[in-house]
C-alpha cells in the first residue's frame, strides 16, 4: 500500500513540475532567435498547449517549419520542417 502511495505522490510531483516548467510562447521565440537568429520577416508561431507540455511550429508564407516540443523548460525537435507537420497534432486543430 505504501508503494502505491509513493508512486501517486511521485506522479503528482512530476506533473506539477511539468506544468510549472511548461515553456511559454515568448520563451520559444527567444529560443529560436538564439539558435537560428532573428528572422528577417514576421513569423507566425502556432502553439498547441497540452498543459504539461506544448508544441510550437513557425509558419512562414503558409508553410509549416520545424515543430518543437516544449517540456520541462526544454525544446525538443519533433519534425523535420517544411511539409512535415506531425499528423498527431492535426487532431488538435
Amino acid at each position: 500500500m505504501k508503494r502505491i502511495k509513493k508512486r501517486y505522490i511521485l506522479t503528482i510531483i512530476l506533473f506539477g513540475i511539468a506544468i510549472l516548467t511548461n515553456p511559454k510562447k515568448d520563451e520559444y521565440i527567444q529560443f529560436t532567435e538564439e539558435t537560428i537568429g532573428e528572422p528577417a520577416i514576421d513569423v507566425e508561431v502556432e502553439q498547441i498547449n497540452f498543459v504539461i507540455f506544448s508544441s510550437y511550429t513557425p509558419i512562414i508564407f503558409g508553410e509549416h517549419g520545424i515543430t518543437h516540443l516544449g517540456i520541462f523548460g526544454q525544446f525538443i525537435q519533433i519534425s523535420e520542417g517544411q511539409f512535415d507537420y506531425p499528423a498527431w497534432l492535426e487532431l488538435f486543430n
